[in-house]
């Protein structure tokens, strides 16, 4: 995502922090000055979101790693001031598989808040006085029956046990794409099939989403209207991914592979490519070895840089080895083109080659793919205007 540092790598999953995380720490040194807390106070506070967001990356590392053991990739985990995102490469294809990659996280928290909430119970009487208190207050917040004197750790592990199961039982909400709704997607598709089951959590989580705003709003609880609006924005999308993975599911790659396509050697000067390249008919190229042996690919970037080098006269004539990329991956002819959308989306792959019976028959790239994706959504559009309306109750078939 744009505008992310990475600050951490566990279990081969990068987790990076949006550059808007550090506005967290603004509001607490704003309201710490504004109402008078100390150096030390504000530290604690500090220590304290620090320490929650640890919760939140572990959390979604409940939903990444259960997802793997589905066969489902996570490219990347990102935390904002609103929480935090793992970001799957693929939806699990088994309703079952998703409902329990999205019961994952929230299963997390509440692992943490029973663990978390030994250290005081296995502690001192006192400690346990200030615990029970503690939740008793927050049940009863006008009562004066439940006093105690906790210490600052304390008030730290006490605030961490509760708003570890506040994330627990507020990610549970029925507001899809939040892990309740997920859950509820997940039931519903057993029976409704997954694009149905989808309209169906879209307009609940989308209904959740407007009273979390309205809620938010009225009581000046900007980041839960900011979470509101989030949830009905980001509902919207994974709709229309899913009916995009529903069209793509049903047409092959060699529906889009363009078979005439330019050979550049390891040997060729970078030049060869600048014609095609020129021309807009070619964009990336595949790279072979004098054996006719595939080695790498050529994208426009790395031509870009290259012809920019040779121009500016600081080196001799450019070679396509030179700047051809190992990294590829192979496509079958006969693939689904849901495939081949996340090789091409996710994992950032600019050109691949297709084969059929060992053979190579053609390339692929992003525009071929875009292009259909395009042609497709206008045929929806002109045909089927009120599709979305007309079968929402009608069982999908298959």
């Amino acid at each position: 995502m744009k505008g992310s540092v990475q600050i951490a790598k566990f279990f081969g999953i990068p987790v990076q922090v949006h550059w808007t995380f550090v506005l967290i720490f603004v509001y607490v040194f704003y309201e710490g000055m504004g109402n008078a807390l100390s150096w030390m106070e504000m530290g604690w506070i500090t220590i304290f979101v620090l320490a929650l967001f640890a919760c939140v990356v572990l959390h979604e590392y409940g939903h990444a790693l259960t997802a793997r053991r589905f066969g489902v990739d996570t490219r990347d985990i990102i935390l904002s001031p609103i929480g935090g995102v793992a970001r799957l490469d693929r939806l699990p294809e088994q309703p079952m598989h998703e409902f329990l990659v999205a019961l994952a996280g929230p299963m997390v928290n509440i692992v943490i808040g029973v663990v978390l909430s030994f250290i005081p119970l296995l502690s001192s009487e006192e400690s346990r006085h200030n615990f029970r208190s503690f939740f008793m207050q927050i049940i009863y917040p006008q009562s004066n029956f439940f006093v105690s004197d906790p210490s600052p750790f304390e008030y730290f592990l006490f605030g961490l046990v509760a708003l570890n199961i506040v994330l627990a039982v507020f990610n549970l909400l029925p507001a899809f794409p939040m892990d309740g709704g997920r859950v509820l997607r997940a039931l519903l598709s057993l029976r409704l099939g997954r694009l149905r089951a989808t309209q169906i959590a879209v307009y609940i989580g989308q209904l959740i989403a407007v009273l979390l705003v309205g809620y938010g709003l009225w009581n000046y609880h900007y980041i839960t209207a900011l979470i509101g609006l989030f949830v009905f924005v980001t509902a919207s999308n994974e709709y229309r991914m899913v009916k995009l993975d529903r069209v793509l599911e049903d047409h092959q790659v060699r529906e889009v592979l363009r078979p005439q396509f330019t050979k550049l050697y390891t040997q060729d000067p970078l030049s060869l490519a600048m014609g095609p390249l020129s021309q807009g008919i070619e964009r990336n190229f595949l790279v072979f070895d004098e054996w006719q042996n595939l080695v790498g690919i050529l994208p426009e970037e790395r031509i870009l840089e290259g012809a920019q080098k040779e121009q500016e006269g600081t080196r001799a004539p450019i070679l396509a080895g030179q700047l051809a990329s190992p990294r590829f991956e192979s496509i079958l002819a006969s693939d689904s083109l849901k495939s081949l959308f996340p090789k091409i989306q996710w994992k950032g792959y600019w050109i691949l080659p297709v084969y059929e019976k060992g053979r190579l028959v053609g390339v692929v790239d992003k525009n071929a793919l875009n292009n259909f994706i395009s042609l497709q959504v206008k045929l929806e559009n002109r045909n089927s205007p009120y599709r979305f309306w007309q079968g929402l109750f009608r069982r999908e078939r298959g």
